[in-house]
């Protein structure tokens, strides 16, 4: 190349670039001029003088003088026309001569009937590319490259009738050349260093250049990126059939880009990719040494189902092996979610995930894999996401819950990539989502994190425990009257395990978690247990069944709904259908019921599930047929060998109900053997030391050590229900107050044995008499001895008749039912048919007194029925 500035003459001034002195009056006229006549011509030139390095002379088309042509037509001046002596130069006298007829003429600057000031050109270096695309899309516009950046980067200017033209950065659709290093002055790179050429990108840029700049060409746009500039291709106005981008695939000087070619038609795509592989084939260009992968054009798309939302932008789906796969949606990015160091939420972040939630989870979807990030194993599929006919991506970006990344230009992104730009446009000029001024950031209370007790602190202990898990459940503790008793709705956040819940409620703005009331379930798996066997498979079930699902929480009034660390205790439902988790838990054969723990208003369903579960040998019942038959084999000897001591001296320790309680027979020498072997206990619990389900193991109770059966335990909270085996109370303790004891003293059969008052029956269920008729019974015969006689054995415990020392003293039973607190069984059998007989006469008493349950008069049996099924309603 060389550079020549035309001697003897001065036109107007162009403005060089953005922030330069403005274009002088009719620059851009003399510059159109000239390029119209020049550009792709072949001339000859004429060096007249150097100064300075810069060479000045004149250049000839055809035998014709441009610098002749320039001033005749009023677009430029003659400099220095006369000497010092005021005489005209002679070389300039020609040139003088076209001068002043131009100015008779009135052409150009010259021209005296326009205002100069409406014949500058005003270039608009930032212009809004989103309207241009928006207003131009698909349609060729004229337009003039100014200049190349690269093999596949222009700049281009948009010419206007009022000279308000504006310029456009233009990136080619479906290539990208080797981008050639910016230089400084003096040649150099950055810090002054030489600079290294790429040989493919240099002449990449010198062949767009050499058929390009300053050509008159049409500008079809495609897209628009974040930042407003266009994608789109350059053809001839003259020769619309030629394509500069072929032409560069065609020689190797840039490869093929799937997201920028998405733009394009079919067939053009699949030109451009024919065209790359011959030059592939042929090693010319870039890939005479280059081995990029080939480009197939094709994006994969799996149908999978989406089984957790993560956040707005990131979800979990199940492939059709059943393996999980996390991925994040491409090209996109959603507020973020408040972390444990970060209280709130970026705005719309709450927002944006539960649109997702209740868009996706559960549901079969289209997942298109657009492109991977991260290096090495830790890399994440980014993936657009279609249900029927609708894009997940585009719409988080309509509703203003997405913000477009700006992808460098070579990175892969979504292949609806421009549509996403649109959608987010036209968010931000509506003002949705994240882009209104106020923004809404989603508050809520969080019972899920835990409290931090101060480390060191002397109430708290070393490590603050103690005062956390009192916090914990104080806070709990504070809201459960606004909570319990009635139906919430909610969604399950997250499944700890079978059983335990991460539960959202929006009417509360409350996440909390929640534990199903009255069942045990195998423990999961974790990462350093093996945990129990159907732990896992319990787990996973309850997962797939309500997992970022809408479900319906209860949660029942009482001093055992909120557990030491905050937890309630309650029972879910899905939502639709309405189907309880216990229920399916228990018919699954997943978990089993602990009886205490359970509403009586669920308790009759709870315990078909579970016997329907048992009836098939399901997972935990599969030995159940055989552990019955020992349990039944045990107990009928146990039967036996009390029968034979018709007559016992018993003392009674715990009151069930009102007609039924533990004891232990007076004469038991077991008891002080139990005794003296548990006063040896000392030292702390061994680490290793688990507890585990029918476990015997002894617990300190007011200082002393007692035996006890583990009959539930929670690990993950440290609890554990236990059965006091030689006095019949029970209790919640904490696993550490356990400790472990010998297999002499657990082997020795419980003292504590149950008993029923012979002959009656308690109250009828419903009917308000249950309490009073408890409280009765333990004023009567708690902590007392009495001379029992056996009169039946059965899994209800021991019938008897219970009798003080004194042979005149009536039964028990006959003072409980003189208060109408309890009354006879309807039928007797040959075992308590004497003692009913016996009795009949205390029950006239108490209903002739309308006494207790007897106040409104003997009930029928309709109307105990109807009793007890409003009680379980």
């Amino acid at each position: 190349e060389k550079f020549i500035i035309l001697s003897g003459i001065s036109a107007p001034r162009l403005q060089r670039s953005k922030g330069k002195d403005p274009d002088e009056p009719y620059a851009f006229h003399a510059r159109e001029f000239l390029r119209k006549r020049l550009i792709g011509k072949e001339v000859s030139f004429t060096i007249k003088t150097s100064v300075d390095g810069r060479e000045y002379g004149d250049l000839q088309l055809n035998g014709e003088s441009i610098c002749d042509s320039l001033v005749a037509a009023g677009y430029a001046t003659v400099k220095g026309a006369t000497n010092k002596d005021g005489k005209m130069h002679g070389d300039r006298e020609a040139l003088y001569g076209l001068q002043t007829q131009a100015e008779s003429a009135g052409r150009g600057i010259h021209n005296k009937s326009v205002k100069a000031e409406t014949m500058v050109r005003k270039i608009d270096y930032e212009p809004d590319g989103f309207a241009f695309f928006t207003e131009n899309k698909d349609k060729p516009v004229p337009v003039i490259v100014d200049y190349v950046h690269n093999g596949s980067t222009v700049s281009v200017e948009v010419v206007s009738e009022d000279l308000k033209n504006k310029v456009f950065n233009v990136t080619l659709c479906g290539i990208v050349c080797p981008r050639t290093a910016p230089t400084r002055k003096g040649g150099k790179g950055k810090g002054g260093k030489d600079q290294k050429v790429n040989p493919v990108a240099a002449y990449a840029q010198y062949y767009v250049s050499k058929r390009l700049l300053h050509r008159d060409m049409e500008l079809i746009v495609k897209g628009v990126d974040k930042y407003g500039n266009l994608f789109g291709r350059l053809v001839f106005s003259a020769f619309p059939d030629r394509d500069i981008t072929k032409m560069l695939l065609k020689h190797g000087l840039g490869k093929y880009l799937d997201w920028t070619a998405s733009m394009l038609e079919p067939n053009l795509r699949a030109q451009y990719r024919a065209l790359e592989a011959q030059a592939r084939e042929a090693k010319v260009g870039r890939w005479h040494t280059a081995k990029d992968a080939l480009v197939s054009g094709e994006k994969k798309t799996i149908p999978m189902k989406v089984v957790m939302v993560l956040s707005g932008d990131s979800f979990t789906v199940v492939d059709g092996n059943g393996k999980e796969k996390r991925l994040s949606l491409a090209s996109i990015r959603t507020p973020r979610l408040g972390r444990r160091d970060q209280k709130e939420s970026e705005a719309c972040g709450f927002e944006a995930k539960e649109w997702l939630r209740k868009k996706l989870v559960g549901k079969k979807v289209n997942v298109t894999f657009e492109y991977k990030r991260g290096t090495g194993t830790s890399t994440t599929d980014s993936v657009s996401i279609g249900t029927g006919r609708s894009n997940i991506n585009l719409q988080l970006c309509q509703m203003g819950y997405a913000s477009v990344i700006p992808h460098r230009l070579e990175e892969a992104r979504a292949h609806n990539y421009v549509q996403l730009v649109e959608a987010e446009k036209k968010a931000e000029k509506e003002k949705k989502g994240i882009h209104a001024k106020n923004a809404p950031v989603h508050k809520y209370i969080d019972l899920t994190e835990r409290s931090r007790g101060k480390k060191g602190d002397a109430k708290t202990g070393e490590d603050g425990k103690k005062e956390k898990t009192e916090n914990d459940k104080a806070r709990a503790e504070a809201l459960l009257p606004q909570l319990a008793g009635h139906q919430l709705r909610g969604h399950v956040e997250y499944v700890y395990s079978g059983r335990q819940f991460k539960v959202y409620l929006p009417s509360k703005k409350l996440m909390c978690n929640i534990s199903l009331a009255g069942l045990s379930v195998p423990r999961s798996a974790g990462k350093n247990e093996a945990g129990d066997k159907f732990g896992t498979e319990a787990h996973n079930f309850v997962k797939r069944m309500v997992l970022q699902q809408n479900v319906i929480v209860e949660l029942p009034e009482g001093d055992k709904t909120v557990d030491r660390r905050g937890a309630f205790a309650g029972y879910i439902w899905t939502e639709s259908p309405k189907q309880s988790v216990s229920c399916a838990l228990l018919e699954q054969g997943y978990a089993k019921i602990f009886m205490h723990g359970v509403d009586p208003a669920y308790l009759a369903e709870f315990r078909a599930a579970e016997n329907s579960a048992k009836k098939k040998l399901l997972r935990i019942w599969e030995n159940y047929e055989e552990e019955e038959k020992k349990r039944k084999a045990a107990r009928d000897e146990m039967m036996k060998s009390q029968q034979k001591a018709k007559y016992q001296k018993i003392k009674v320790t715990e009151i069930i109900d009102g007609v039924s309680f533990y004891a232990t027979t007076a004469e038991d020498a077991s008891l002080k053997k139990v005794e003296d072997e548990l006063k040896k206990i000392e030292g702390d619990q061994p680490e290793d030391f688990e507890a585990e389900f029918g476990m015997i193991a002894a617990c300190k109770y007011d200082g002393v050590w007692y035996r006890v059966q583990v009959t539930d335990t929670d690990d993950s909270e440290g609890w554990a229900d236990v059965m006091f085996i030689d006095y019949g109370n029970k209790s919640r303790v904490q696993i550490s107050e356990l400790m472990p004891i010998s297999d002499d003293i657990s082997k020795i059969p419980p003292l504590a044995k149950k008993y029923k008052l012979a002959g009656v029956n308690n109250p009828p269920e419903g009917s308000g008499w249950d309490g009073p008729a408890f409280e009765r019974l333990g004023e009567l015969i708690y902590d007392k001895e009495w001379n029992a006689e056996v009169l039946n054995v059965d899994k209800e415990g021991m019938h008897v008749s219970l009798k003080s020392e004194n042979e005149e003293d009536k039964p028990v039973q006959a003072e409980l039912l003189k208060e109408g607190l309890i009354r006879l069984v309807k039928r007797a059998d040959y075992t308590n048919r004497n003692v009913v007989k016996s009795l009949r006469e205390y029950q006239r008493e108490g209903i002739e007194a309308r006494a207790g349950i007897w106040e409104y008069g003997e009930i029928s049996d309709e109307e105990e029925e109807e009793t007890g099924k409003r009680r379980r309603r």
